[in-house]
């Protein structure tokens, strides 16, 4: 730390290098926290799904519905505690661009299989007890300023039915970009090809250790029927539906990487530059009796200052923007869009690294020059 001072003399030696070179920085650093945040919420389910949480669907594909008189089967099995209808009813609210997850369930016992989602007890009471009633999510009623009480139509391309439901809470945790109503009161409105029908079962064991029993069990009471089921975990259900994105991370690798090689060009070509610039004074520095390390080291100070200096503006500023305007109230499927310490923590090593090795060439070529070689350099 002796040489603090005079590192920081040589990095201010020209400001607007130095400030170009943190500017690109502080952008390449914001926008790998961005992405990497991104692909962290795209793995959220698969990663924080309740181990005790299990999905029934029917094998060939979602698309297909399951009797649900299955309910009462799949309840009677060893280690189910409990379990309901879970239909996904693909309500439009006024336009198609207010897109948001609506499901029919079974509401006594949506509280008991996901206990995530805290509401009052008098807005879960007036929620069971009214056929018409719906719970929407704190950020679904930010977005559209539902209120309790509120009359709302959803119209379903899928059952082709406007249906009106009544706001009766406004519930936290989970997803809050959900609506959830009754099934028996979607059960009463659907056509005839799918009433008394449910698009999946969300069920809840009494511990994490009955579900892969609880799986085989399930799918082999309905492996000859008409409607034969699939059952995962709601970890496994998650990581499905992840799987069919997997060219879109891919393809954010891809981005990162190459932000990754744009920054490495840009910090190679300064410090380059900036090693070149000053052979003569490597020669003068080695006359007076410095090392090699010890210049070498002055070198990567200051590239490793540049990089946590723009590292850590950049990363800072994702962090501050990102909870300050809360994105996941606006993009779908997106639960908290807040970078997450794993990411922070990859990107500040990330810019450390970049630091390292943008200098490490050009300081091994000038540092390896005699006295006589240094000094009679015309770069």
């Amino acid at each position: 730390m002796k040489f603090a001072k005079l590192i920081l003399k040589n990095v201010l030696r020209n400001k607007l290098r130095t400030l170009l070179t943190v500017s690109s920085l502080v952008v390449s650093l914001f926008l790998i926290v961005t992405l990497g945040t991104i692909l962290t919420e795209m793995q959220r389910g698969s990663q924080e799904g309740n181990p005790s949480r299990l999905m029934t669907r029917h094998s060939v594909s979602l698309a297909f519905l399951l009797p649900i008189a299955d309910v009462q089967k799949i309840q009677a099995v060893p280690g189910v505690k409990s379990v309901m209808p879970f239909t996904w009813f693909g309500g439009i609210y006024k336009d198609e661009r207010n897109f948001f997850a609506n499901f029919a369930v079974d509401a006594p016992k949506l509280k008991e299989i996901y206990p995530e989602l805290k509401m009052s007890d008098e807005e879960w009471q007036a929620f069971v007890a009214d056929r018409q009633g719906a719970i929407v999510g704190k950020k679904l009623q930010m977005l559209h300023g539902f209120t309790t009480g509120q009359r709302i139509t959803l119209k379903s391309p899928i059952y082709n039915k406007d249906v009106e439901f009544i706001v009766r809470g406004i519930c936290t945790g989970g997803d809050e970009k959900t609506l959830f109503f009754h099934h028996d009161y979607l059960s009463e409105l659907a056509p005839d090809w799918a009433r008394d029908q449910a698009g999946m079962f969300a069920m809840l064991a009494n511990s994490p250790d009955d579900v892969p029993r609880i799986s085989q069990q399930v799918d082999a009471m309905f492996v000859n029927t008409d409607a034969p089921t699939k059952t995962e975990s709601e970890r496994e259900f998650a990581a499905s539906f992840e799987a069919m994105t997997g060219g879109v991370k891919q393809f954010l690798y891809a981005i990162m990487a190459a932000i990754t090689f744009s920054l490495l060009l840009v910090m190679g070509n300064t410090m380059a530059m900036t090693v070149r610039e000053r052979t003569k004074e490597v020669g003068t520095l080695k006359a007076i009796g410095f090392k090699r390390q010890t210049i070498a080291g002055l070198f990567i100070g200051e590239s490793v200052l540049l990089a946590i200096v723009g590292g850590a503006i950049g990363i800072g500023a994702a962090v501050m923007i990102y909870r300050a305007v809360d994105l996941s109230v606006y993009i779908p499927t997106v639960v908290s869009f807040i970078p997450q310490p794993q990411t922070l923590i990859a990107a500040f090593l990330l810019s450390v690294l970049v630091g390292v090795i943008s200098v490490a060439y050009s300081t091994y070529r000038v540092t390896g020059l005699t006295i006589a070689e240094a000094l009679r350099s015309t770069e």
